[in-house]
């Protein structure tokens, strides 16, 4: 029997939900998804679940999208659509994470990129080991952010760096990434597990009452349009995903070469 790409423990009213495709970097693909899915609305209903911890086995965090998936769907007659690649799966899982009134943590090490950084985002907190490294990504292959990341990411970081980070797709280190208020916690590579845990047992041991309410309350204040916002991002990836900036960019990440986008 095949091991499942997302693994389930509980220890203290924190289920930690770990992505479990460590030989992809914990890259995104449908299973995987869907997974996560059942997941996160398996704790919605129980009462016994306080902190829901969202981490990545072996290297990573999780390296975004898994491309060579992507490029399988959308090869064919029938062109895979994004808007409703996204409809059906990250849109799901980060309107979620937002909606569950739980804490939600991201326990990033190593590479956090693509959606995988995007989902990290929706989350209400994220730790991170002092060698992690966030990129957003999507520009280099003629995408936006997605998963609910060109909302989050200006949200947390202001406009003007919002922009850098998503024409450049630079790689942040954690230091950084914290000091621009990306993350909320750095702490040493060998430590991450634990500090994670003890991280969330502080919000386990809270007033869950005041945490979910306080939680509604932020999201009603800050992003309120979020689950409308997720369609409006899902159009404008389908018309990113349009042109050939895509497969351009696709096959040049594929061919480990500098990709060559025509002017429009």
């Amino acid at each position: 029997m095949s091991e499942s790409v997302l693994e389930a423990s509980e220890s203290g009213g924190i289920l930690t939900l770990t992505f479990n495709r460590p030989e992809k970097l914990n890259a995104l693909n449908d299973a995987l998804t869907v997974e996560l899915i059942d997941a996160l609305r398996g704790a919605e209903q129980r009462s016994d679940v306080r902190v829901v911890v969202l981490r990545g086995a072996g290297r990573g965090f999780s390296a975004g999208q898994d491309l060579e998936a992507f490029v399988s769907l959308s090869a064919g007659p029938e062109r895979l659509s994004v808007a409703e690649h996204l409809r059906r799966g990250y849109n799901v899982v980060a309107t979620q994470i937002r909606t569950l009134e739980k804490p939600v943590i991201a326990s990033l090490n190593g590479i956090a990129a693509g959606v995988g950084l995007s989902l990290a985002l929706a989350c209400d907190l994220r730790i991170a080991a002092d060698d992690a490294v966030l990129t957003l990504g999507f520009s280099k292959i003629g995408l936006i952010p997605d998963g609910g990341g060109s909302l989050m990411l200006p949200a947390l970081v202001g406009l003007g760096r919002a922009f850098e980070l998503a024409w450049t797709s630079d790689k942040l280190g954690a230091e950084e990434a914290l000091r621009i208020g990306l993350i909320n916690k750095v702490v040493p590579a060998a430590t991450l597990a634990d500090e994670t845990q003890a991280y969330a047992a502080r919000f386990a041991a809270a007033s869950p009452v005041a945490l979910a309410l306080t939680k509604r309350a932020f999201n009603r204040a800050v992003i309120p349009h979020f689950a409308e916002w997720l369609e409006e991002e899902a159009v404008l990836q389908e018309e990113a995903a349009a042109g050939p900036d895509l497969l351009e960019g696709v096959r040049a990440f594929m061919e480990k070469r500098r990709p060559a986008y025509a002017a429009r």
